[in-house]
């Protein structure tokens, strides 16, 4: 934030400043440039000092000046790296009732350049959602923790974060930047900004003394916009229409809307503050004009048909034809213009009259004239990088002749495809027939709309039960549609998806398509992926010698091999049984086990130990008349004979 510049008598300054502080404290806020929002349900918040930029509520409606303001703030950027780009972005909303306190001056930022009239709005807390994707050895790593380490979505307190601060362009109403150390450009310093407020001036307070003057009216068939010139020393403005008080406006403007057409409406208009308010103005009388004409115009072989609907207390109208001079209507509601040369364009407006008013124009009306050929033009497909079309055939025509964007094709058949076009990118086609000798009139014109550029899908197993899509942000699209096994299950802002809930060693199929509110893109290809699988149950030792452990365990659905690990060393096995040979007698050995598929590997099971057993004594005997002797190797602490 930038300070203001030490004027000549400070110290008698900061004095009034104070002891006005406490008649504000009594009476409410009165001019400035900053305001305690908490305090007010409705009102002024901030205003410049010459009031031509006024932040207030009004109808529950946060407004400057004229414009609705919405406390919403977005942010969204590819960021590009070595490999693929990675994905930021972040939402944050505020609300009315969280401000804290505003600020009135000029801002400037790396991301906004210079916004000469600006509010800056401290809030005691803001709504954050923040999402970030990054591509790290060779994966998709989707983060939903903003750069201060809190888990989004998430309410931040200006308790945890100072400033807490939204932009607002004073002259448009949009909100245009965030001042926030979770703004990753400002926590990372990558960007700077700069405010500098405008200076506070300090007035005695008193009752407005100026009269609102010289007020004027923007006049429709059913609004008044009534301006006025400023008042010193006013908060707000009361308006009085046909002697009962309307309402309030902070603004030197007030807008009238439903009302009555042909209709008399008397104003006056006082500026109001805390202390009281002033005289009210002159009555100032307005008349609404008469309803507006609605056109609409009915084109058959060399003829336009204009109609419109009648309106009432109208003596006569006027229709102007391609700008011509005006043609003069009494008593009807329709005109045709005849004689026209198949293929031009023309235009028309309507306009009412009565003896002591008259209406707008009615919005201009263009009609393309329709041709003795019905053309049948149509769009057949469209795709995002072309569009096919056709037409019907002509008797005695020897070939035709193509018009798109302005630019002429010859084609012998009735259809043609436009290639190398770009995706979301609207196209306007009309067709004529040619002979040996002449062209025929243009048909119709028929406008083609190219698909959205189709994405790129891939895929990654992130555990036994969840699936991770992702793909590149599509220009022009607000959301993507995700299909799972030929079903659609869902929508997502962003270019990834997390698809939850999956069996073990599954595969399943996916695609992705882009849309818009006017459009759309083609499916992607179908692409499939198996969930990593379970954890191997059943290990156990089936059998042992004296050099050798058999092993046995129970098989798991989707896995292609397993990983056995025998005293720390993996063997992979591709069945559900193994013996481990080559051991010493009556030895322990360690076992534990894993699947595996294309995916990745499951868990390790639990341990299990295996002994092998004793060496098999090698008996010798000797034999005599009276005894038989037997003898064998000594190694353990008893023998069974």
């Amino acid at each position: 934030m930038g300070a203001g510049k030490r004027k000549n008598g400070f110290y008698l300054w900061i004095v009034r400043l104070l002891v006005f502080m406490l008649v504000f404290g009594q009476f409410g806020v009165y001019g400035g440039n900053r305001a305690h929002a908490e305090m007010v349900q409705g009102g002024v918040l901030s205003s410049s000092n010459d009031s031509q930029f006024v932040l207030y509520v009004q109808e529950g409606k946060l407004k400057s000046n004229m414009n609705q303001v919405e406390l919403r703030w977005q942010r969204s950027e590819n960021i590009p790296t070595s490999t693929l780009p990675s994905f930021k972005s972040q939402l944050i909303v505020g609300e009315t009732n969280d401000i804290s306190q505003v600020f009135f001056g000029t801002y400037h930022s790396t991301y906004t350049g210079e916004v000469k009239h600006a509010f800056v709005v401290e809030f005691n807390k803001l709504w954050e959602e923040y999402h970030q994707v990054d591509f790290v050895n060779g994966d998709w790593l989707f983060s939903e923790t903003d750069p201060l380490g809190n888990v989004t979505p998430i309410e931040v307190y200006d308790t945890q974060v100072k400033p807490l601060s939204l932009v607002i362009n004073a002259e448009t109403g949009q909100v245009v930047d965030l001042i926030a150390n979770i703004n990753p450009y400002y926590h990372s310093n990558e960007e700077i900004y700069s405010f500098i407020p405008e200076i506070v001036d300090v007035e005695e307070p008193s009752v407005p003394v100026e009269t609102p003057n010289e007020l004027v009216a923007k006049v429709s068939d059913g609004s008044v916009e009534l301006s006025w010139n400023k008042s010193n020393k006013a908060t707000a403005y009361e308006v009085e229409v046909n002697g009962i008080l309307k309402g309030q406006s902070y603004i030197n403007t007030w807008v009238d809307h439903s009302l009555n057409s042909n209709s008399v409406y008397n104003y006056r208009v006082r500026a109001v503050n805390s202390f009281g308010a002033s005289e009210w103005s002159d009555t100032y009388s307005v008349k609404t004009l008469l309803s507006k004409p609605s056109l609409n115009v009915i084109p058959v072989a060399r003829k336009n048909t204009i109609q419109w609907s009648p309106i009432e207390e109208v003596d006569f109208y006027q229709l102007q034809i391609d700008e011509d001079e005006p043609v003069h209507l009494n008593d009807t509601y329709s005109y045709d213009h005849v004689d026209l040369v198949p293929g031009s364009n023309h235009s028309y407006k309507l306009k009412a009259f009565s003896s002591d008013n008259e209406s707008l124009w009615s919005d201009t009306y263009s009609q393309l004239t329709v041709s003795d050929y019905e053309s049948g033009l149509k769009i057949m497909e469209a795709k995002s990088s072309q569009i096919k079309v056709s037409w019907q055939a002509m008797s005695g025509a020897v070939g035709y002749e193509l018009e798109i964007d302005g630019k002429l094709v010859s084609v012998s058949g009735t259809s043609y495809t436009k290639t190398g076009l770009t995706p979301d990118s609207q196209h306007t086609f009309r067709v004529r027939t040619k002979n040996k000798l002449e062209v025929g009139s243009w048909s119709n014109s028929v406008l083609g709309l190219t698909q959205l550029a189709t994405p790129v899908l891939k895929t990654n197993s992130l555990s036994s039960k969840d699936t991770q899509l992702f793909w590149q942000l599509i220009k022009g699209a607000s959301y993507y549609e995700i299909e799972i096994d030929g079903t659609i299950v869902g929508r997502s802002i962003d270019p990834t998806y997390i698809v939850e809930g999956l069996n073990p060693g599954e595969s399943h199929k996916y695609r992705i398509r882009a849309l818009s509110d006017t459009n759309d893109s083609a499916w992607t290809g179908i692409v499939s992926q198996v969930t990593q699988p379970d954890i191997v149950t059943g290990l156990n030792v089936t059998a042992s010698t004296n050099k050798s452990i058999t092993l046995k365990w129970n098989a798991v659905k989707g896995a292609t091999a397993y990983d056995l690990e025998v005293d720390g060393v993996i063997v992979s096995v591709s069945g559900t049984s193994y013996i481990k040979s080559n051991l010493l007698p009556d030895t322990d050995h360690v076992f534990r086990i894993r699947s595996k598929n294309a995916a990745g590997v499951s868990s390790w099971s639990e341990q299990i130990l295996g002994l092998t057993k004793l060496v098999t004594p090698i008996l010798k005997g000797n034999q005599t008349n009276a005894s038989i002797t037997r003898a064998w190797v000594a190694n353990p602490k008893r023998y069974i004979i």
